[in-house]
């Protein structure tokens, strides 16, 4: 039990460096913001009051316990505020959060700014939401509590916050971690339920959609055996990335293939946004985790060395000074 428990409190609580987290804060904020800069000139339609899908519809799917634009501008009603200034200020709140985000100026600060206004839009935006959003909204709220700022910001620059390893640097990566292997489990799992991710037709109809096809992919109806290999290895990678990520001589191989999956969703689906997000997760959970998880080893054995060397020094230095006794 008790090599249990330190097994434990290493794997959770052993002191990591912040990298990876500031390289995540990095990659959303910047995603982030070419995310709005390419929705930027079609807001109004997209989450304004009298755009394709009006407030008090979006408000009702939401729910009234869910902040929204919808509630925030009948908040501002009476204060003479149209709607359309409601949205474009919550829009460039949220832009400013990003960039201090980016810049990791006030890190926690900004986070919380960029999480609230990323959920009040969101909020009236469901019905055109994708994967891509859903993601933003948890990292953002993760950015909130994680130690994110230790390297490459403003703050770490003024000495505002630790720059060296903590433990609450290992908690937040281990979460991602976590986090990432329910993703990929859930999600493997729910499209091996399907018979079109055993046949083929999974990856055929998704190529095939006007809305996403980059390529002609008809001839693929020609080799339906390699639509399945293609099915097949999405499932393969998906359902055994919760269990082989953490055996250490498949960890990188794995994390290759799936950032290689995510850019092939990128290239030939267009889901360029999503893809980045997603490989940028990974990399932030694991891509700093295996070369940090060697130097421990090292260190510590170095460590010990050094300790048993200084140890043996002194009684060795005591033998040579010692006057020869006399016969």
């Amino acid at each position: 039990m008790n090599r249990l428990q330190t097994h434990v409190r290493r794997f959770w609580l052993e002191p990591a460096s912040s990298d990876g987290l500031a390289f995540l804060r990095i990659a959303v904020a910047a995603i982030s913001l070419t995310q709005l800069a390419i929705l930027w000139p079609h807001l109004p339609e997209l989450y304004g009051n009298f755009g394709l899908v009006q407030w008090v519809i979006t408000d009702v799917g939401a729910g009234d316990w869910a902040p929204s634009l919808g509630w925030l501008g009948r908040l501002l009603a009476p204060l003479g505020i149209s709607t359309m200034a409601t949205m474009y200020a919550v829009f460039v709140l949220y832009a400013v959060g990003l960039v201090g985000l980016l810049v990791g100026y006030r890190t926690r600060a900004f986070a919380v700014l960029a999480w609230f206004t990323h959920g009040l839009t969101s909020a009236n935006a469901y019905l055109s939401l994708y994967g891509v959003d859903t993601i933003l909204h948890v990292l953002f709220f993760y950015l909130v509590f994680m130690p994110s700022a230790g390297r490459w910001s403003l703050d770490a620059r003024a000495g505002r916050v630790s720059t060296g390893p903590s433990s609450a640097a290992r908690v937040a990566l281990r979460t991602l971690q976590v986090h990432l292997c329910f993703i990929y489990l859930d999600t493997g799992l729910a499209k091996a339920q399907g018979v079109q991710w055993w046949n083929g037709e999974a990856i055929w109809r998704a190529l095939m959609q006007p809305q996403f096809q980059a390529f002609d992919f008809s001839w693929l109806a020609a080799y339906p055996l390699l639509a399945k290999v293609a099915c097949w290895g999405t499932l393969l990678i998906e359902v055994g990335y919760a269990g082989m990520i953490w055996v250490p001589r498949l960890r990188r191989h794995w994390l290759v293939a799936t950032l290689l999956l995510h850019a092939g969703i990128a290239v030939c689906l267009r889901l360029w946004l999503f893809s980045l997000t997603m490989m940028a997760f990974n990399l932030a959970a694991f891509a700093w985790t295996w070369l940090a998880s060697e130097a421990p080893v090292e260190n510590e054995a170095a460590d010990q060395a050094e300790a048993f060397s200084a140890a043996l020094l002194p009684s060795h230095a005591a033998f040579a000074n010692r006057e020869p006794t006399s016969m």
